[in-house]
């Protein structure tokens, strides 16, 4: 499992360890906490017993794709290729 090692609510390292550790952990000084944690990072926040990426990744939106149906239609001089093409009139 995995441990967070947290000190004054900032995650300062993740562990693995088989069972929950002592409180603090073998090798941190008073004041760290192992908190099981899958998710969680260096620099990460704890408080009121939830982790923060305090870096969120930026979120960004992509229009969908047109379809082709929209693509034609959006420039007649591709319709009128088109018809041609298929000897529509």
């Amino acid at each position: 499992m995995k441990f967070a090692i947290v000190n004054n609510g900032i995650v300062v390292n993740v562990i693995e360890y088989k069972e929950q550790p002592t409180t603090p952990p073998t090798g941190f000084q008073d004041g760290h906490i192992a908190v099981q944690a899958d998710y969680v990072s260096i620099g990460w926040v704890y408080a009121n017993g939830q982790f923060t990426n305090p870096n969120p990744p930026e979120q960004i939106q992509v229009d969908p794709p047109k379809s082709l149906t929209d693509m034609i239609l959006d420039n007649p001089t591709e319709l009128a290729k088109l018809k041609q093409a298929l000897g529509i009139s």
